[in-house]
């Protein structure tokens, strides 16, 4: 049986798909809850930051830059407030709290 040989480049290029692998299922947290929580900016965002993320320095960078993406996510949706336009409740306006 022969050996298996792997130059330098060829290790490294494994290494790395291996590592975009990881940061492709990190990133699919960020992205299906950007799409669940109606915020597909930093959900598609998250997913290409934990892809490089990975490629570049494997689960040190992929992890993090998921786990900030959907913190961001989780803390960008704010319940909507309602203001009493006239005296009747049925006639209201809604303000976002982001937007004034």
């Amino acid at each position: 049986m022969e050996r298996i040989r792997l130059s330098y480049s060829e290790a490294i290029l494994y290494i790395t798909l291996f590592n975009m692998g990881l940061g492709i299922l990190f990133g699919l947290i960020p992205l299906i809850l950007g799409f669940y929580k109606n915020n597909r900016k930093y959900g598609v965002f998250g997913f290409f930051c934990s892809i490089v993320g990975g490629a570049i320095l494997g689960v040190i960078l992929s992890i993090p830059a998921a786990a900030i993406f959907s913190w961001l996510i989780l803390r960008s949706s704010k319940p909507v407030e309602a203001a009493v336009v006239d005296e009747k409740p049925v006639d209201v306006s809604i303000k976002n709290s982001e937007n004034p």
